[in-house]
């Protein structure tokens, strides 16, 4: 499409013209559709046969505009739109120079190609581009004419792109063969997971603009706020990144102002740069006294405070910029534990913070459609849920700016991994490892101001795989050096704030990655061939930031996978939208054997709502098993983060607590349940049953009722007792002796506990069975 397009006064604090909107798009795959030779020539029969594309977007919701494929998350259409991913796709627009450049630089920038791409300026290769993860900036000078332009992108998902790589070696799964992901910078979930299908995004992805200065173009802004560990002197330091472009030295001013959440200035800054010739950067450091604290929900506040920054070259204004940062102070405590291993607490100004939450996994299929909205309702929905954390996983994305910026606001803290996940990376290859570093520096610049952002990580589960799945043939170690040596080396230099660990689950020196008394754990004893979830109640884990169990979305979200007038598991339909787990190992997969296991019933004779009723009760008891237990331990243990939060498409079987369609899933209740700050948490241990009252607000005084009841009525045991609870505890309050209950009949009884404050209002409670549910 063409524009009459003129100078814009800044895109992201440079001087251009925004070539976002409306392109025109063709295929190619390989036989039918566009000729390279004829889009470049900018044939008119060849651009009359083009659809619309909107750019920021992808090539799939172009179709969906266009009536050329259905909504892939419905039903079998995923299989139906499987060739777009597999074709070559030409964007083309048009735009207008309404006035000369004359001697002025020009950068072309797109801030998210989705993958492979070939970049054409006016009939002329420009660049190339294959990782969506950072952006794509070339230098277009004297390339622009007055007048028409012509802008050209040929673009493929990336099959293409490492078509001729080699995987052998890798102890990858069959269809590695086919996608080869470990060579492809792109989200890793998209070439299917046991929770995801495969559908590789493709397309234009992020903004483009067309960018025009003088000598100086401001690459990146970094605003790191500290403060020391007495908690009374906050810093701010500021890095520009900028190019100069010309031959010669450019001085330059940089002005800074610090600005409370009133609005109110309370530090001003100025300094002098020089920049020479080529990429640079220059650093402005402000100092303010006792600067109010962020702090995660539930501890305090979350004030947010204004950096506006402006470089100057002589009285000119080169850029300006905006940054909101928090002061706060994080470490992770990894002291010795008093009774074996180290703990692993995250401190934040100076206080012990127990983590309760979530694995957050990409929104959508469709990546492109993952709008501001739909991860507010998401961040809602934690909130709603008694959250403070969540895990961003490494085989998904770096979350967006509208994220991070909606956990700073409502204090959720962010533990965010570098996208590598569950394989052999390719790091042992120059071109790809220089490419990771440029993505990596890129992401930790660009997410470095805001204070929800307490981890990096360098990957999911590789040290485990290294250690545990036998690694060690074939390619040996390709990318060990990555997450040990790279990756912490850009942590450092371009932030230097934030802890880092090279992998997840990790344990200090060479013990057992996923041991269970130091660093982080992976609890998944439970979960995948073993569901008997009392079991986690003897779970020691320090820091668990990944386990959980399968269950049932919302009703409706399991009838929007199925064919119509299904009402049993097992169609086609259902196979397409299950969890790839049901396929693993055993002729009974266990996801299906749960349902025997606890409630005597086969899952294939259920109807559907039966399906859905029974599974949401099976996994939320389990999600709340999991997560009673490590808050009962607070803080030998310190945190309670399952698998996982959310879903990437309709499933009729997830780990999720709030599904595709944003529905709280049946499991979602006692997660919120279980989270909530003032809790009860009984056990049987060493002979007794005790009871724990967790409470994470200020020091609490009430009454705890508490004993036995019996399924037919009647609670043949009932004390109460006075309690005080001191803030941010675990405290044992009651016990009885286990033999009362036995006594009594363990299939027949249960145990009890009710918190109710000095007015007698009930706070809290919790209920404690011993057999399967089928025993009862």
């Amino acid at each position: 499409m063409s524009g009459n397009n003129n100078f814009l006064a800044m895109i992201n604090g440079n001087a251009g013209i925004d070539l976002s909107g409306t392109w025109q798009l063709r295929f190619a795959d390989g036989g039918r559709g566009a000729s390279h030779k004829r889009m470049l020539a900018d044939d008119p029969q060849e651009l009359a046969k083009s659809w619309n594309a909107i750019v920021p977007g992808c090539v799939h919701m172009d179709m969906l505009a266009a009536g050329i494929i259905k909504e892939p998350s419905i039903g079998m259409n995923i299989l139906d739109s499987r060739w777009v991913e597999e074709c070559t796709w030409y964007y083309r627009r048009e735009f207008v120079i309404s006035r000369m450049v004359g001697s002025r630089h020009a950068r072309l920038v797109f801030e998210n190609l989705d993958l492979a791409a070939n970049i054409y300026l006016n009939g002329k290769k420009v660049g190339s581009h294959a990782n969506s993860f950072y952006p794509c900036s070339i230098d277009v000078t004297g390339l622009i004419k007055p007048g028409r332009n012509v802008l050209l992108v040929e673009i493929e998902s990336g099959l293409r792109h490492v078509a001729d790589k080699s995987v052998s070696g890798y102890n990858l799964a069959n269809d590695a063969d086919l996608h080869k992901r470990i060579w492809l910078r792109k989200t890793q979930s998209s070439f299917a997971w046991d929770w995801s299908p495969r559908l590789l995004n493709v397309g234009i992805a992020g903004p483009v603009r067309l960018e025009f200065f003088d000598k100086i173009r401001v690459d990146q802004v970094v605003v790191l706020a500290e403060i020391n560990e007495r908690l009374d002197e906050g810093s701010i330091k500021v890095r520009i990144f900028a190019e100069n472009a010309s031959s010669s030295a450019v001085k330059a001013t940089v002005q800074a102002r610090l600005l409370d959440p009133s609005g109110k200035v309370l530090v001003a800054a100025e300094c002098k740069a020089t920049f020479a010739p080529g990429a640079g950067k220059t650093e402005l450091v402000m100092k303010v006294d006792r600067p109010m604290l962020w702090w995660p929900i539930g501890h305090g506040e979350q004030p947010l405070y204004r950096v506006e920054v402006v470089l100057k070259s002589g009285s000119r204004g080169i850029n300006r910029e905006v940054r909101q940062v928090g002061f706060r102070r994080v470490t992770v405590n990894q002291q010795p534990h008093p009774e074996s291993g180290t703990n692993f607490i995250i401190e934040v100004n100076n206080k012990r913070i127990f983590c309760k939450g979530g694995n957050m996994v990409p929104e959508d299929i469709l990546l492109a459609r993952i709008d501001r909205k739909r991860i507010e309702t998401l961040i809602d929905r934690a909130v709603e849920a008694n959250f403070n954390f969540l895990r961003v996983w490494g085989g998904g994305l770096y979350e967006s700016d509208d994220f991070y910026e909606l956990c700073d606001r409502k204090g959720i803290m962010v533990w965010q991994e570098f996208i590598f996940a569950c394989a052999k990376y390719t790091a042992h290859d120059e071109q790809f490892l220089n490419d990771v570093r440029r993505e990596a520096t890129f992401q930790v610049r660009r997410l470095a101001s805001h204070p929800s952002l307490l981890v990096w990580c360098g990957n999911n589960e590789i040290q485990l795989g290294y250690y545990e799945w036998g690694w060690d043939k074939g390619v040996v170690h390709p990318d060990y050096s990555l997450y040990h040596l790279f990756l912490p080396i850009i942590v450092r230099d371009e932030d230097g704030t934030r802890y880092y660990q090279p992998s997840s689950p990790i344990s200090p020196g060479i013990e057992a990655p996923n041991a269970n008394d130091t660093g982080d754990q992976h609890p998944w004893g439970l979960g995948f061939h073993d569901n008997d979830f009392r079991k986690y109640r003897q779970m020691i884990c320090r820091f668990p930031n990944e386990g959980g169990i399968l269950g049932a979305p919302a009703m409706p979200t399991v009838q929007a996978c199925l064919e119509e007038g299904v009402d049993r598991p097992y169609s086609l339909g259902w196979q397409l939208h299950d969890n790839h787990f049901a396929s693993w190992g055993t002729a009974i997969p266990a996801a299906d054997d749960m349902h025997r296991q606890w409630l005597g019933m086969d899952i294939h004779k259920m109807s559907i709502s039966d399906y859905v009723y029974c599974a949401g009760i099976l996994q939320g008891q389990g999600l709340y098993e999991y997560i009673r237990n490590f808050r009962r331990r607070m803080f030998s243990s310190a945190s309670a983060i399952f698998w996982m939060y959310n879903d990437v498409w309709p499933c009729v079987r997830s780990w999720s607590v709030v599904d595709y369609y944003l529905r709280r899933t049946p499991a979602y209740w006692p997660v919120k349940r279980a989270m909530a700050p003032l809790t009860m948490a009984i056990t049987e241990e060493n002979g007794k049953v005790g009871v724990y009252v967790v409470n994470e607000q200020g020091d609490f005084a009430g009454e705890v009722r508490f004993g036995l009841f019996a399924l037919a009525g009647g609670m043949p045991l009932d004390r109460t007792t006075t309690i005080c609870a001191p803030a941010n505890t675990s405290t044992k309050v009651a016990e009885f002796d286990l033999a009362i209950w036995k006594k009594l009949g363990e299939k027949t009884h249960g145990a009890f506990a009710i918190l109710s404050d000095t007015t007698g209002r009930q706070v809290a409670s919790d209920t404690l069975m011993l057999p399967l549910f089928k025993d009862m």
